[in-house]
C-alpha cells in the first residue's frame, strides 16, 4: 500500500467548499493520500482527469467543484470514484437572482493600459491585427466560384509575394442565402457577412453573387452603404449571371482584386494600446483539465486585457447551462442577468420543441477525459471569461457595443461559435483544448492553449501555448496569464499562430433555428 501527499497526485479547486479532488495522473487503487491531517484511500484506480471523493457524500447531497454544485450524490463513500453511475444530473433549485448584489465596476490598471501592440488602423477607429483581402460570396450559389478566385490568386499566382502588408486573400464559402424562409435565417446571414466585411482585419473586399438568390448584391448593397459611402475600405461587386458565367466572373474578379491590392497593402502596422483588442474566447475537445489549466489561464489573461481598457467575448451558451449561480455576482445589473437567463431558456425551449436535449453537447471524448456531465463542463467553461463584470449580453454576430466582458449568444459548435465571435468584432481569439483541435478562423488569428502535456507533445505543430505547466511546474495562474498576455500581444502584432500557418480558415454560420450544441 503506497502512501503519498494528496497535492502531489491531485488538485482541489476550492479547498473550502469542494468535496472532490481531480487526479493529476493515474492513481492506483488502494493508494493512501494524506490530506488535512487525515487520509483518503482510493477504492479503485482513479484515472488522470477524473474525480474522487474526499469525504462521504450522503445520498441527495450536492457535489461541488470550483465551490459550486455540478451533481447530486446517490451515496458516495470517501475515496470513491465520482462517475456517471453514482450521481444524478440535478442542481439546486434556481433562486432566479434572489441573492443578487451589484458588483463593483472594473477598474483600469496602469500596468496593463500602458501595454501596446502593432496593429492596422482603420478609418472607423477600429484596429486590425491582420490585413486580409476578403472575397465574400453572398450565398451558397456563388461560394465555390469565390473560393476558386481566392485559390487562383493566393496559391496559383503567388501574387502576395509582392505585397508584404497583406496576410492573405481569403474566401468565406458557406451554405446559406437561398432555398429557405426569407426571415431570421436570411437576416442572420446578412449580419454575419456585414460583420466580416466591416471587420478591422479586412482591408478590402470583393462581394460576389450568382444574381437570383435572396441575398444577391442588390439586397446586400444597402446593408453595406455605410462602408462604401464613407470609403472605409475598397469594395467591389461581381455578379456571375450578369458577367456571363463562371469563367468571366472569375477573370473579372481577379482583375478587380489586382487593382485593389496596392491600396490594401498601403496600410502599415502602427502602435496602439491593448484597449483596442477584443479577445474572443473558445474551447473545444475539452477534458477535465480544460477548466483547471487552460481556461483559468485564458481567464486571467482576459482580465488583464480588460484591466487595460480592452474587451472580451464569452460565448458557447450551451456550455454555460448550470453556471448561472456562479456567474450571477458578475452581471452589471439584473437586467443583464435576465438577458443571459433568456438565452439559456431559449435553448431549453428549442430542444424541448424539437424533442431533443442538450446532453449531446457532452461527447464521448469529453467523458473519457473526466467531464462526466454538462454541469461540470459548464463550470470549467465559463472560467475562461475571467473575473470582471459582465457588461452586456449580445446576439449572435451582433457588433460589440460595450467595452469589457460581453456574453454572445452562440452554440458550443466550434466553427459556428468562432464565426459569430469574429463577426461581433473579436480581432484575436484564445482557444483552449484538451484532446486537441486544429480549428482556426478565416480572418482572425486563433491561439491554441492546451490543458494537458500529452496533447501539447502529440500536436506540437498545432498548439501554441502549454497550459498544463500550471500543474506540472507548480506555476501560479497569474504568471502564466502574464505569459499568455505577452503571447496575445505578439500575435496581435503579427506573429503567426499554428492555425494560420496551416491555413485553417474555418467559416461556418450558425443557421437560425438549428439546435447547434
Amino acid at each position: 500500500m503506497s502512501k503519498r501527499k494528496l497535492e502531489e497526485l491531485a488538485i482541489i479547486l476550492n479547498p473550502d467548499l469542494d468535496q472532490v479532488a481531480v487526479a493529476k495522473e493515474d492513481i492506483p487503487a488502494g493508494t493512501v493520500l494524506e490530506y488535512n491531517g487525515s487520509a483518503v484511500k482510493t477504492v479503485v484506480i482513479i484515472k488522470k482527469g477524473h474525480r474522487f471523493a474526499l469525504s462521504d457524500i450522503k445520498e441527495g447531497e450536492f457535489i461541488r467543484q470550483y465551490g459550486f454544485p455540478f451533481a447530486q450524490s446517490m451515496g458516495i463513500s470517501k475515496g470513491d470514484l465520482i462517475e456517471i453511475s453514482n450521481i444524478k444530473n440535478v442542481l439546486p433549485v434556481d433562486k432566479d437572482g434572489a441573492d443578487y448584489k451589484k458588483p463593483k465596476e472594473t477598474i483600469l490598471k496602469l500596468e496593463y493600459s500602458a501595454r501596446t501592440f502593432l496593429g492596422y488602423g482603420r478609418k472607423d477607429g477600429k484596429i486590425g491585427t491582420r490585413n486580409y483581402y476578403l472575397i465574400v460570396p453572398t450565398s451558397m450559389c456563388s461560394s465555390e466560384t469565390a473560393l476558386q478566385v481566392a485559390l487562383k490568386l493566393e496559391s496559383g499566382m503567388d501574387i502576395l509575394k509582392n505585397y508584404s502588408n497583406i496576410d492573405g486573400i481569403v474566401a468565406i464559402p458557406h451554405t446559406e442565402g437561398c432555398g429557405c424562409d426569407s426571415g431570421l435565417q436570411i437576416d442572420r446571414l446578412i449580419n454575419v457577412l456585414k460583420g466580416y466585411v466591416r471587420h478591422p482585419n479586412v482591408g478590402g473586399c470583393l462581394i460576389m453573387d450568382l444574381g437570383c438568390e435572396q441575398t444577391n448584391c442588390e439586397r446586400m448593397q444597402p446593408c453595406l452603404r455605410d462602408v462604401s459611402e464613407n470609403a472605409l475600405k475598397p469594395i467591389d461587386w461581381v455578379s456571375i449571371q450578369e458577367r456571363g458565367g463562371t469563367r468571366r466572373a472569375i477573370d473579372e474578379s481577379i482583375n478587380l482584386i489586382k487593382q485593389r491590392l496596392g491600396q490594401v497593402n498601403g496600410v502599415k502596422r502602427q502602435t496602439f494600446p491593448i484597449a483596442k483588442l477584443i479577445v474572443g474566447t473558445e474551447c473545444g475537445a475539452s477534458d477535465s483539465f480544460s477548466g483547471i489549466t487552460a481556461n483559468s489561464i485564458i481567464g486571467n489573461a482576459v482580465d488583464k486585457v480588460i484591466f487595460g481598457g480592452g474587451s472580451a467575448i464569452l460565448s458557447e451558451v450551451t456550455e454555460m447551462v448550470g453556471a448561472f449561480d456562479m456567474m450571477l455576482p458578475r452581471f452589471k445589473n439584473m437586467e443583464t442577468a435576465h438577458k443571459f437567463k433568456k438565452l439559456l431558456d431559449w435553448y431549453m425551449d428549442l430542444a424541448k420543441r424539437l424533442g431533443l436535449t442538450l446532453e449531446p453537447n457532452l461527447v464521448p471524448k469529453n467523458i473519457e477525459g473526466g467531464l462526466i456531465n454538462n454541469y461540470i463542463k459548464s463550470l470549467g467553461a465559463v472560467i475562461k471569461g475571467g473575473t470582471t463584470v459582465i457588461e452586456d449580453v449580445i446576439d449572435y454576430a451582433e457588433p460589440l457595443k460595450t467595452r469589457g466582458l460581453n456574453i454572445m449568444q452562440g452554440p458550443g459548435n466550434d466553427p459556428e461559435s468562432l464565426t459569430g465571435i469574429v463577426a461581433s468584432g473579436a480581432n484575436i481569439v484564445c482557444f483552449s483544448t484538451g484532446k486537441g483541435t486544429t480549428t482556426g478562423d478565416a480572418i482572425c488569428p486563433v491561439i491554441k492553449i492546451t490543458s494537458n502535456e500529452d496533447t501539447f507533445s502529440r500536436l506540437p505543430e498545432d498548439m501554441d501555448f502549454d497550459g498544463s505547466r500550471l500543474l506540472r511546474e507548480k506555476a501560479i495562474v497569474d504568471n502564466l496569464g502574464q505569459e499568455l498576455l505577452d503571447k496575445i500581444i505578439s500575435v496581435a502584432s503579427g506573429e503567426k499562430t499554428w492555425s494560420e500557418k496551416w491555413k485553417q480558415r474555418q467559416f461556418q454560420i450558425w443557421t437560425a433555428g438549428k439546435l447547434s450544441l
